[in-house]
């Protein structure tokens, strides 16, 4: 890029820009929730961001360190706070994402070489006038209405959300698809039924017995006070599923819901007996 005037103002907007719809791409395929207000910041961030450019040429080494760092801040910021392994996933695709995507401009500008095109320290600045700016940013709005209105409407019955869930002092990132036909509930609260590696890392190993085994809940020490047991009605017949109370909160709303959280087999645990009504919603768990 060099001799090439470079336009603070458009170099933030067109990062502005590009940032918001890599947010929106990481959105989707993490299968991410966040509100309209924190993504327009992150994607400021990264807007902001993109004057990393006007520094000297950094290394590969010192570049994607950089990268990773101002990736977590923009994650951090459009996504908030986030159990450790969920943010790391973000992180780690949007930060995909945006080595993609300056990759791709790369090798555009390596092969076609289009004139006023610049790609330095992961940033990209083309000039555009601003008036093709506002038409760009214009009916990438209105085709994000499109999409969203377009995708609601086709959408089947059966959805996924997010959770994390609150047990034995621990927490963990799970999915809810919604089920409007299970009423699964203990006590007046709505049972979560979750397989092995829902509650691995999460529940102590003492604990998991308790809910595998009927002998070992007979017994079941210092947690016996906190088991609940819950009759569970399938297709295969019934059985009696264990488990403690927990909290569930909605990551897209940050909704607290009070849950008994039930273990049974894997199979079962992904089947259509198994499930959660949260708010009149009900579904499995994985």
């Amino acid at each position: 890029m060099a001799g090439q005037t470079v336009y603070l103002d458009v170099l933030v907007a067109l990062n502005l820009l590009l940032t918001w719809a890599m947010l929106r791409c990481t959105a989707l395929l993490a299968h991410a929730h966040t509100s309209r207000l924190r993504t327009a910041a992150g994607s400021l961030a990264g807007g902001l961001a993109a004057l990393v450019m006007l520094l000297p040429g950094l290394s590969a080494v010192v570049l994607a360190a950089v990268r990773l760092g101002l990736a977590g801040g923009i994650v951090l910021i459009t996504f908030g706070r986030q159990p450790r392994r969920a943010f790391l996933r973000l992180t780690l695709t949007f930060f995909l994402v945006s080595v993609l995507f300056a990759g791709a401009m790369v090798a555009l500008v390596a092969l076609a070489s289009p004139p006023g095109v610049a790609v330095r320290n992961g940033a990209v600045y083309f000039h555009v006038s601003a008036v093709w700016l506002t038409t760009a940013a214009v009916a990438g709005c209105a085709a994000a209405k499109i999409f969203s209105w377009l995708f609601e409407k086709r959408m089947p019955v059966q959805l996924t959300e997010k959770f994390i869930v609150h047990s034995c002092g621990q927490e963990a990132e799970l999915r809810l698809l919604i089920d409007t036909g299970n009423r699964l509930t203990s006590f007046g609260k709505p049972v979560a039924v979750v397989g092995m590696r829902a509650v691995s890392g999460v529940w102590p190993d003492d604990l998991v017995s308790c809910c595998t085994s009927l002998s070992a809940a007979a017994s079941a020490g210092r947690w016996k006070s906190k088991l609940r047991m819950v009759p569970c009605r399938t297709a295969t017949g019934e059985r009696l599923l264990t488990g403690v109370e927990s909290v569930l909160v909605r990551q897209r709303d940050g909704a607290k819901f009070a849950c008994v959280l039930a273990l049974a087999d894997e199979d079962f645990g992904t089947g259509a007996g198994a499930g959660v009504r949260v708010d009149g919603v009900v579904g499995p768990l994985d």
